[in-house]
């Protein structure tokens, strides 16, 4: 696999299924996809933000809609979320498997994924980052992501929240929530989390802080004790 590759297979669309009501036929329309963010497959499990889930998560789905992951030349399957912590901004859904013979191509696509960076980082490394900046807006026929470049831009910083986050200057807009960030020398090893892009009162800059991979760590352990 090309650098680039390794990164761009393990990303997948977070959004829901939802039949729509014709009120002039009194009939149900086809349902429809709605994509709102992105996830991606970390050693096994599959991550997003919390905020990507948070509006459906316990909701009843006939009213919400079925929560789907897909995309990136991959069928949708039906999800469901197993751990969210809202404090961190980090989600573990479970993906439910098509059919008996899809269990096995599943399984396969968890243990493609991404792992954890575990060493130290420096300011200047170089990142990449890939998801679905402005949901359906941008998905072609594939439903592949969009590919992105940057720098790590400060140290690690812990908030008074005792969330630890790094700071990372590249574009960023909505959709990219829950896009796995990984340092371009090791493209396999995910240091951060795209949390939010940058506010309004920052201009929208190209400066946004990611969860630092720390925290999405705890989180996976959680969901495998």
């Amino acid at each position: 696999m090309t650098n680039n590759t390794v990164l761009l297979n393990a990303v997948r669309t977070v959004g829901i299924i939802k039949p729509i009501f014709n009120a002039v036929t009194v009939n149900f329309e086809p349902p429809r996809l709605n994509v709102f963010g992105t996830g991606f497959w970390l050693d096994g499990y599959f991550v997003t933000c919390a905020h990507v889930v948070g509006d459906i998560y316990g909701k009843d789905p006939q009213e919400v809609g079925i929560l789907v992951v897909g995309g990136n030349a991959k069928p949708y399957r039906k999800a469901k979320t197993i751990i969210i912590d809202e404090l961190h901004d980090i989600a573990v859904l479970e993906i439910q498997s098509l059919n008996s013979d899809d269990l096995g191509v599943l399984k396969a696509e968890s243990e493609a994924g991404l792992t954890l960076h575990a060493g130290a980082l420096q300011v200047g490394q170089e990142i990449a980052y890939a998801g679905f900046p402005l949901g359906m807006q941008l998905l072609n026929e594939k439903h592949s992501p969009s590919y992105a470049e940057g720098v790590i831009g400060s140290e690690v910083l812990e908030q008074n929240q005792g969330r630890k986050t790094v700071q990372i200057s590249g574009p960023v807009i909505g959709g990219y929530s829950g896009s796995p960030i990984v340092l371009r020398s090791a493209p396999n090893e995910v240091v951060s989390i795209v949390s939010h892009s940058p506010s309004v009162e920052a201009g929208q800059a190209s400066i946004f802080r990611g969860i630092h991979a720390k925290h999405i760590g705890q989180i996976v352990e959680l969901a495998k004790s």
